[in-house]
């Protein structure tokens, strides 16, 4: 039996089936879980004293009130030790790449079995990486789209990043100013930057920028 692991996903029934799989095949002694991402920062947080509290993390790419590179990137700062692997239904591929430069140790597609998630967790508790066939299939595609994608996302910083996942899932600029706590003159700076590095002008070409790029799904 391994160490402690934190589960965040903003689905029950999600969060029931791993926990009982976690129990049922006995691979850690505790298991925490949370349904947002402030709910994960807040438990890290509480373990700042101790950064190998938990030795691997699952995360949902996808979570309602955080943006993924940000959280992944404050669970690597305060627990640089923590095996992080990302899981998802359809990984946004815009981030698959800047997420594994950070430290992500693997990507699990929800659809995966039982006996794939075992081996992947298994794996990676073990210091190896595991990365399901389709993220692998994303990650050496096209060269050419793969090196675009790079750069654009290269070129926004981790705060637009996080601005950017917050607009594409339909928070409006008050909500993203009490969520980061901003002044709406500083999200409204934010978002004509972020217009600006991917070339968009308005809601509607940043709704079918990231339909293109995969980050949405219709």
């Amino acid at each position: 039996m391994a160490g402690n692991i934190l589960i965040v996903d903003d689905h029950p029934v999600v969060q029931m089936g791993m926990s009982s799989f976690m129990e049922r095949n006995k691979l850690f002694s505790q298991i925490d879980v949370v349904g947002t991402g402030k709910e994960a920062v807040k438990k890290i947080k509480e373990h700042q004293s101790d950064p190998d509290f938990y030795q691997m993390a699952i995360v949902d790419i996808n979570l309602p009130d955080y943006e993924a590179l940000a959280l992944v990137k404050f669970m690597l700062d305060r627990a640089p030790e923590m095996a992080i692997m990302m899981f998802s239904m359809e990984p946004p591929k815009l981030y698959i790449k800047r997420l594994i430069k950070l430290g992500v140790k693997g990507f699990l597609n929800k659809t995966s079995t039982d006996d794939e998630m075992l081996f992947a967790i298994r794996s990676i508790i073990s210091g190896k990486s595991y990365f399901s066939s389709d993220i692998l299939m994303e990650v050496m595609n096209d060269k050419d789209d793969a090196d675009e994608l790079s750069n654009i996302s290269n070129d926004l910083s981790e705060r637009e990043s996080e601005i950017l996942g917050l607009m594409i899932r339909g928070k409006s600029p008050k909500e993203i100013c009490e969520l980061l706590n901003l002044h709406k003159s500083s999200v409204a700076t934010y978002r004509t930057r972020i217009f600006d590095k991917i070339g968009v002008k308005s809601n509607f070409e940043l709704y079918q920028w990231a339909l293109k790029e995969g980050l949405i799904h219709p």
